[in-house]
C-alpha cells in the first residue's frame, strides 16, 4: 500500500509481516469451592485439597512461595432453585495460581499430575502469554520483515513512476493498523499491549496436548524522499 505525499516530494508506504508464535510462559489458575452444612467440615475440606494441590505442585520442583494467593472466601451457601431461597449449609473457597516457563513436555507433566489428584473440589484453567524477553525478539523479527516489505513496496511504486527512492525521511511501527489517506502524515495509533493472551479450560486429561501459535503482527510505515529521474 502506498501513496505519494506534497506533489511528488515524499512517497508512504506500509510493510506488514506477522507469524505464528508459541508462548513461552503458562499461567494456571487454580479455585477450590467447598460446600458443607456445617461450617468447620467446609473449612476442613478446603485446607485438606488445597494441601493435596499445592502438596502435587511442589512435587514437581516448583517453590511454593511461588504460589499466590489471590481469594478466600467463606460463607453462606444459598440455594435458589425453589420458589424461595434456602440455606443449604456453609461455602468455602479458595484461590490461587503459579507462573512457569512452558516447554511441551513441562506442560504435559504438570496437568497430569494435578488431574491425577482427582481432587473433586478443584478445578484449573491456565493462560498463555509471551515474556518480556521473547515478546521483544518476536517484534524485532516481524519490524524487520515488516520493513523490508515497505522497502519492496516503495521501490515498485517508485519504478512504476519513473521516479527513484531519496533517504528515508521517517520510520513508525504498530502492533495496529497504520493507514494512509490525505495529504499529511497520520499520528500514530495508541502504544499497542505488550503481549498477548488466551484462556481456555485445561483439559482434565492430557497426554499429548501442546501449546498453539499465537498470531501476532506489525506494521511499518516509511515515508521515503524521492528523486525524479527526468
Amino acid at each position: 500500500m502506498g501513496q505519494t505525499l506534497n506533489s511528488g516530494e515524499f512517497i508512504a508506504v506500509i510493510g506488514k509481516a506477522n507469524g505464528s508464535y508459541v508462548p513461552d510462559m503458562v499461567t494456571f489458575d487454580f479455585n477450590i469451592n467447598v460446600v458443607d452444612k456445617k461450617q468447620d467440615v467446609a473449612v476442613q475440606k478446603l485446607n485438606d485439597q488445597s494441601e493435596k494441590a499445592i502438596k502435587a505442585i511442589t512435587s514437581l520442583g516448583y517453590n511454593p512461595k511461588n504460589i499466590k494467593l489471590s481469594s478466600y472466601n467463606l460463607g453462606k451457601s444459598m440455594d435458589y432453585s425453589g420458589d424461595k431461597p434456602k440455606n443449604s449449609g456453609f461455602e468455602a473457597s479458595l484461590n490461587f495460581d503459579l507462573e512457569i516457563k512452558y516447554n511441551e513436555k513441562t506442560f504435559n507433566t504438570f496437568i497430569d499430575t494435578i488431574s491425577s489428584t482427582r481432587l473433586p473440589n478443584l478445578e484449573f484453567t491456565y493462560q498463555m502469554s509471551f515474556s518480556d524477553s521473547l515478546q521483544n525478539i518476536i517484534k524485532s523479527e516481524l519490524i524487520r520483515k515488516a520493513s523490508d516489505d515497505a522497502t519492496q513496496i516503495a521501490m515498485t511504486l517508485a519504478k512504476s513512476r519513473n521516479l527513484s527512492l531519496g533517504n528515508i525521511f521517517s520510520i513508525e511501527y504498530t502492533a495496529n493498523n497504520f493507514s494512509l489517506y490525505g495529504q499529511g502524515i497520520l499520528p500514530p495509533p495508541p502504544p499497542p499491549a505488550e503481549y498477548e493472551r488466551l484462556k481456555m479450560d485445561a483439559p482434565k486429561i492430557s497426554s499429548s496436548i501442546s501449546m498453539r501459535g499465537i498470531q501476532t503482527e506489525q506494521q511499518v510505515r516509511i515515508i521515503f524522499r524521492i528523486n525524479n529521474t527526468h
